[in-house]
């Protein structure tokens, strides 16, 4: 499975493309390990250098006894990802539907199930991932057709009976329940309409960090190699590339990390770091695009990320702790799999209420062949 830890392999049984509860189970026990060093329901309020500008100060909140505890570190990683600040389109009328409706509008960021749309007309905006996962679960559950909405067709995107496609969503009309969309058209009596939009970058516990990270918003972070802090490189990012595999591009960032940390690895000059982030911008913008790896970019990114950890030095210790944990090596059928999931997921999609019990690619008549 595309998606699994190097080491730690999805249960025997478990669908081609995991289920949400799947997923859940399977991080709760690849997290158990480490569960002590784990501090639930502590929320970081601020993260910022202290006056030697050497160490980090870190404020959190405990959630259950309401205080506030202050800690300093050498380092910090910031491993909360971008998947919980909702990315709002520009579109006319939304705010209006937004007050005139607030139990209607739906962002992918919120959504658990699809019980809230039984029955109802329901309009669909976005064609990533989780627009494709969300929109097939709630067109068992609405009125069909289901309204889907897409400024370009999506990779993901499979032509259903009870869906209707529409082009960009341009306005919501909230005095007629209506959408309008790129082409003209109009559909009324809309019930729900369901943001999947994307996310936006946000840190609100780093407030005092220069370059700024807090306001960045959906700009690129000033990180080289997606990772370091260009002027504070003893604070680290994990997950911040989009359109990637998760976990195997999560496990070689923090394998990076660790062996930078520990002396093992060298950093680059300052100066390299910013030329590396300049070339970048020239190459993909200074915008979210800076951080789209869409395949194979992710691949060529996890083989650089893969090479870099194989020329940490090694301290004389016994091979397996001086090595250390490495990441995924992706090998040929790996990278096919990989630019292939695509497909193979409409593949699986379409197959509807069979999806639970297909485990493998080959049983959608994938196959790979060594090259």
């Amino acid at each position: 499975m595309l998606m699994q830890f190097s080491d730690t392999p999805f249960p025997q049984g478990t669908q081609l493309f995991a289920s949400r509860e799947n997923v859940m189970e399977y991080l709760e026990k690849y997290a158990q390990e480490v569960d002590h060093l784990i501090k639930y329901a502590h929320e970081v309020i601020h993260v910022g250098l202290k006056s030697d500008r050497q160490t980090w100060e870190v404020r959190v909140r405990n959630l259950d006894r309401n205080e506030t505890q202050v800690e300093s570190f050498d380092a910090v990683v910031a491993a909360n990802g971008h998947c919980d600040s909702p990315l709002l389109p520009a579109v006319e009328g939304l705010d209006e539907w937004s007050r005139a409706f607030p139990e209607s509008l739906h962002h992918s960021v919120s959504y658990k199930n699809a019980l809230h749309f039984t029955g109802k007309r329901v309009l669909l905006v976005g064609g990533g991932p989780s627009g494709a996962d969300i929109g097939n679960q709630i067109s068992a559950k609405c009125k069909h057709p289901l309204l889907r909405s897409q400024r370009v067709k999506s990779p993901y995107h499979t032509d259903q009976p009870y869906i209707r496609d529409y082009p960009g969503l341009v306005a919501l009309i909230p005095e007629q329940r209506a959408a309008r969309f790129a082409d003209g058209s109009i559909e009324g009596d809309i019930d729900d309409v369901v943001l999947c939009t994307g996310y936006t970058y946000r840190f609100p516990f780093m407030k005092a960090i220069h370059p700024n990270i807090e306001k960045e918003g959906v700009a690129s972070l000033p990180l080289y190699q997606h990772i370091f802090h260009v002027q504070h490189p003893t604070l680290a990012f994990i997950e911040t590339p989009e359109m990637i595999v998760p976990f195997p591009l999560a496990e070689c960032q923090a394998a990076v990390v660790a062996r930078v940390w520990s002396g093992r690895l060298p950093m680059p000059s300052h100066h390299d770091m910013e030329k590396w982030r300049e070339q970048g911008i020239l190459r993909r913008g200074s915008g979210r695009r800076f951080h789209a790896l869409e395949p194979p970019l992710d691949l060529e990114y996890m083989k650089e990320m893969y090479e870099w950890c194989e020329k940490a030095e090694n301290p004389t210790l016994d091979e397996g702790i001086a090595r250390g944990k490495m990441p995924k090596r992706w090998d040929d059928k790996s990278c096919w799999l990989r630019m292939m999931a695509a497909e193979i997921k409409k593949a699986f999609n379409a197959r509807g209420a069979e999806r639970s019990t297909i485990l493998t690619y080959e049983e959608l008549a994938f196959r790979f062949e060594d090259p």
